[in-house]
C-alpha cells in the first residue's frame, strides 16, 4: 500500500470527526480503486480515502477525471442496507451533499446536472462516480477547490476560479457531514426525501435537452426526477419517457 500521510489524516480529522477511519495520501491513482482494496479488506462502513492529487482519476464512461493539486478527492466505503435496484441513487445522495457543502462554505449557488455532476454555472466543478464492489458500495467525489483552470478541460472551473476558495479540508469535513446526514435519510426512508430535498437544485426542469441514451437520441423537455431518480423528459410527441442513464445536453 502506498505511505500514508499521517499529518494530513489529522488535518482531516479535525473538520470529519465522528471518529470516522480515514486514510489519506499524498498521490493516488484513484481514492476509488484504494477505497475497492479497503473494502475487500474489511474496511467498515464510513471509511473515507483521500488524496491530494491522483494520476488515473476516473469518471463515468471511462473517462478521465483530472485530478492535479488543488482538488479534494475523495471516496467513502458504503455497505448499503437497500436494494441493488436503488444504489445508483447514491450519485444524487451525493451530490445533494455537494452542492449544500459548497453553498455553506463558500456562498456559492452550484447545481446539480443530472446524474452526477455539480456546476457552477455552466462549467463542471465536481463529479461523483459510484461503483459496487461486492457487498461495498464506493462513491467517489472530485471538488476542484483550487485548481489552476489551465489544468483543466475548458468545460470545468474550480471554486477559486469563481472567486470563493475555500480549505480543502473544511469542505471535506462539511461533505462528509451532510452526505452521512443524507444517507442515513436515504436508508431509513429511501429517496423520497432525497428528491424533494433535490429539487431545488436541479436547473434542468424547463429546459429543452438533447438525452442520448444508448444508441437512442432524443429531444424533450425536462420536467422532474420520478421517485426512483430517473429524469422525466417530456418529448416533442408529448410522451413522457423517464430515463435512469444517459447524457443530457442543454439546447436553448
Amino acid at each position: 500500500m502506498e505511505a500514508r500521510d499521517q499529518e494530513l489524516e489529522q488535518r482531516l480529522a479535525q473538520h470529519v470527526g465522528d471518529g470516522a477511519p480515514i486514510y489519506a495520501f499524498r498521490e493516488l491513482g484513484s481514492t476509488i480503486d484504494m477505497a475497492s482494496s479497503l473494502a475487500t479488506q474489511g474496511a467498515t462502513e464510513g471509511t473515507l480515502v483521500f488524496a491530494r492529487r491522483q494520476s488515473k482519476g476516473r469518471g463515468r464512461l471511462g473517462r478521465t477525471w483530472s485530478s492535479p493539486e488543488g482538488g479534494l478527492y475523495c471516496s467513502l466505503i458504503l455497505r448499503p442496507r437497500r436494494s441493488s435496484s436503488e444504489i445508483s441513487q447514491l450519485s444524487l445522495v451525493a451530490g445533494l451533499a455537494v452542492v449544500e457543502a459548497i453553498q455553506k462554505l463558500t456562498g456559492l449557488a452550484p447545481s446539480i446536472r443530472w446524474p452526477n455532476d455539480v456546476l457552477l454555472k455552466s462549467q463542471k466543478v465536481c463529479g461523483v462516480l459510484v461503483e459496487a464492489k461486492g457487498e461495498a458500495v464506493i462513491v467517489g467525489i472530485g471538488v476542484n477547490v483550487t485548481t489552476d483552470p489551465r489544468l483543466l478541460p475548458v468545460t470545468a472551473t474550480s471554486l477559486a476560479a469563481a472567486g470563493r476558495a475555500c480549505d480543502a479540508h473544511r469542505l471535506a469535513g462539511a461533505l462528509y457531514g451532510h452526505f452521512r446526514g443524507w444517507y442515513d435519510e436515504w436508508t431509513a426512508r429511501g429517496f423520497a426525501p432525497i428528491r424533494q430535498a433535490l429539487r431545488p437544485w436541479i436547473t434542468l426542469f424547463g429546459q429543452v435537452v438533447h438525452v442520448t441514451a444508448g444508441s437512442e437520441e432524443l429531444e424533450g423537455t425536462a420536467t422532474d426526477l420520478d421517485e426512483s431518480g430517473r429524469l422525466l423528459v417530456r418529448l416533442d410527441s408529448g410522451i413522457v419517457r423517464a430515463f435512469d442513464a444517459g447524457e443530457i445536453t442543454l439546447l436553448r
